[in-house]
This record gives structure tokens, sequence and C-alpha cells, in this order.
């Protein structure tokens, strides 16, 4: 019994002893492991300069360099740093950051010893090409933008000034002498809130686009438009919910292949398919509808019934509602609507005449 239990004694020591030892192997494993390791030299040096880069880039971005010298009270500069450009630099640290000498082409050491004797280049004084080329130097990898080269605007000899400015100082001088007795912290984001969107020459989209496109401004005094403004008059659909200015994928610089297909985006329910189909509206929604405006419900290009019988006009006499005139088109087949309602299409099995 003794050499029994002296066994059992010594064999839970060793056990004890192995497992103090393993803890104590776990202990160093774990303090060799997580002690962080000591950057060298190389690489202290290396993030130094990454950041005293990204700062100066920064500070250059915003064109700290142009206003510390000779611009410093100038409302160009002033602009820039309130306008989109000037926003986004605060956040783009690297090259994408906007620099006063990505449009201003030149040596811009030069200009800055000289005190504005040397001259930078200026793009309202380049041609349509090598201004439109400097804004595609960031522009160029934008989706909206791929169209560009080729498109209808380009053809035209237009150039990005044409709807766009960069620095807007004539209506910034405007605002500054209306806010004299504003702090400059509460004339900024004045300013701010009242410059134009996306950086046009005119206050808004619409605005900037009937500029050129006089004819299309009488839709938005028409009976039925396309241009809704919300309550505060903003706008819902625009011309740009439709066209591309810079270049669409389809006919007239439109947002989509077809016509229909843009259609399709608001009015989902037209698409179809349709067991009876009505063949003019998967042609062309313009064979019956004006986009932007008429004067007729429904953007129609003429009255219901005159509509119709453009293409139905062999339907008349089985439609004769006035004795001794069966063909007297302003008296009979008012309203082609009131019994064949589902003019875009019918899955009805007795549709077949689109009137179920």
């Amino acid at each position: 019994m003794l050499v029994r239990e002296n066994r059992t004694n010594a064999s839970s020591i060793m056990i004890r002893i192995v497992a103090l030892c393993s803890v104590a192997v776990l202990v160093v494993l774990f303090i060799i492991f997580a002690k962080p390791a000591s950057p060298s030299a190389d690489a202290q040096s290396t993030n130094t300069s990454a950041q005293s880069k990204s700062t100066s880039a920064r500070g250059a971005a915003v064109g700290k360099n142009c206003q510390t010298g000779c611009h410093d009270h100038d409302t160009i500069i002033l602009a820039f740093a309130l306008d989109a450009h000037g926003k986004s630099a605060k956040f783009l640290a690297d090259s994408r950051g906007p620099k006063c000498e990505v449009c201003h082409t030149g040596n811009a050491e030069q200009h800055a010893e000289s005190r504005g004797k040397v001259k930078i280049g200026d793009l309202s004084k380049l041609s349509p090409a090598e201004a439109n080329d400097s804004c595609l130097q960031c522009h160029s990898m934008d989706r909206s933008h791929f169209n560009w080269k080729g498109g209808k605007h380009d053809q035209s000899d237009m150039s990005c000034l044409s709807c766009h400015n960069v620095h807007h100082a004539k209506l910034l001088n405007r605002m500054l002498a209306n806010l004299t007795d504003k702090s400059g912290p509460e004339a900024a984001e004045l300013i701010s809130t009242r410059l134009p969107e996306k950086m046009l020459i005119n206050s808004t989209v619409e605005e900037t686009c009937l500029s050129c496109h006089v004819d299309q401004r009488k839709a938005l005094y028409q009976r039925s438009t396309h241009l809704f403004r919300t309550e505060l008059r903003n706008m819902k659909v625009g011309c740009t919910s439709c066209h591309n200015p810079h270049g669409g994928e389809a006919g007239k610089m439109l947002v989509n292949v077809t016509a229909n297909n843009v259609c399709y985006g608001c009015h989902a329910e037209k698409r179809g398919p349709f067991l009876w189909d009505h063949p003019p509206v998967r042609e062309n929604c313009m064979n019956c509808h004006a986009p932007h405006g008429s004067s007729n419900p429904k953007l129609l290009t003429a009255r219901v019934n005159l509509l119709c019988q453009q293409c139905h006009i062999h339907m008349l006499p089985r439609h004769s509602t006035t004795a001794g005139k069966p063909l007297d088109i302003f008296s009979i087949n008012r309203g082609c609507a009131n019994c064949h309602g589902q003019i875009h299409g019918s899955n009805h099995p007795g549709g077949r005449t689109l009137a179920r």
C-alpha cells in the first residue's frame, strides 16, 4: 500500500511540474511575439516625408500659395474655396486634389516670383479644344463624360466653359457687396448656398440649357409639361433627367439607348409585355407624345380623337353617329379613349381592340 501511495504522489508531482513548465513557455512566447516591433529609422523618415507631402499638397490644392502672395484679397480665390473644386480639395490630399496649376498652365514659380509679370495660361483665353483637354485631365474617367468626344456638343465646337464657370467672379462681387454687414464665416456660408449648382454659368441646369435651346422654353408654360417643380421650386424632372449634356448613348444625347427606354425609367407600367400590343407604342413614345410640353393633356401631340384618326381614319364609317354625315370628322369619334382605354396595350384575353 505504501509503495502504491508513493507512486501516486510522484505522478501527481510530475504532472504539476509539466503544467508549470508549459505555462512558463506560453508566457515567454506571448511576450516575444506580442512585443511591437520598433520602426526603423528609414520607415520613420518615409512616414514623415509622406505626411509632409500630403500636407503641402493639401495646402497647395486650396490655393494658399496664390492667396498668400498677390491674391490675398482677390474674390477669385474666395470663390475657389467655396465652390466644388475648393471643397473637394479639402478631402483629397493626393494628385487628384484640384490645384491652380491644373487649369492655369505655365511656370507658376516664375509667375509668383515676378509677382504676375510672367503670365500664366487662362482657360477663358484658350480654344474650345484646349480648354476641354484641360478639364478632361481630371474628368475623363467620369462615367457621364465618356461620350463627350464626338458628341453633339463637341461637334458644335462648344467647350466646358460654355456651360460652366470655375470661379463665378462677377457673381461673387455682387454677393459680397450685399454682405458688407456680415462677418467672414457668415458671409461665406451664405455665398456657398447661393452659388449655382454644378458650377454652371446660370443658376439652374434648365436656365443653362434654355439659353441655347430657346425652342423648348415654351414647354415651361404650356398646359402639360415634363419640367415638374416641387413645393420649393426645385426641378423634379429636368433636362438632365433624359439628356446627358456631356454625350449620351443614343440620338439627341439621351441617357439611354432608345427614347422608349428613357420613358420606361419613370413609366415602367407602360413597358409590357402585353398580350395585345399597340404597335405605335412599341415603336416610339414620340409618335403620340411631345416630351418637352404640349397644349394638349398628357403631353399628346394632338387631341385624342384627332391623334387616333391620323392612323385610324378608315374606321370612321363604323363609328358614325350623325345621320347624313358619316365622314364628318368634326362631329363624330370625339372620344376614342372612352371605349379603347388600354391605349398602350392590354393583357385581357378579349382585349384585341384595346378596349379592356
